[in-house]
């Protein structure tokens, strides 16, 4: 069954119409002062940023019933749809001022990379599920995303976008196993 799950996640691309996630209905919820605000601070670490969305908890808990159109989701499952979209969020920011590439360059790079790159991303963001993720043969095949966007970890100046590529990459997995489980939950 979770072989199925992931499977699934990782053949279907994202559609550019798709209805707007959890995380991001969340997300928009907050202020926009809330959002700078949790922004600015994952520009000094993604715990900072995380610690600043989670002083935020009963506003996200609060919105999350609307945005989901269900009440009867597990706090956690929510939480993490939430912390990956905004860590995707500041992610891709940082991505952009260091490199100038933007969020769907990075969208396009998890579509295009390997499937040993995408798999070891899942596998690790399944932890947070304490489920058990795909098989992941190479441990480094998520490099891949990296160097699919040109970027190299050796290369002082590609140094913070490669890794905050791959902390969107680990992020963009995490959001799918979420959001994957919350789809697949049945209504109580």
């Amino acid at each position: 069954m979770i072989a199925l799950l992931f499977a699934a996640m990782v053949a279907t691309a994202p559609v550019a119409d798709e209805p707007q996630t959890l995380g991001a209905c969340v997300w928009s919820r907050l202020s926009s002062a809330e959002q700078q605000q949790i922004l600015t601070a994952y520009e000094r670490s993604v715990a900072s940023g995380m610690n600043a969305l989670n002083h935020r908890d009963l506003k996200v808990m609060a919105a999350a019933p609307a945005c989901a159109g269900r009440s009867d989701l597990p706090a956690m499952w929510v939480r993490s749809a939430v912390a990956a979209h905004v860590i995707q969020t500041g992610a891709a920011s940082v991505v952009l001022s260091e490199k100038g590439l933007d969020r769907a360059r990075l969208d396009a790079a998890w579509d295009a990379a390997p499937i040993d790159a995408r798999n070891c991303t899942l596998a690790n963001a399944a932890k947070v599920f304490d489920i058990d993720g795909p098989a992941c043969a190479d441990r480094r095949a998520p490099q891949a995303f990296a160097s699919g966007l040109g970027l190299d970890h050796a290369v002082r100046a590609d140094r913070k976008a490669s890794e905050q590529t791959l902390i969107y990459m680990n992020a963009k997995a995490q959001e799918l196993i979420a959001l994957t489980l919350i789809a697949r939950a049945p209504a109580s």
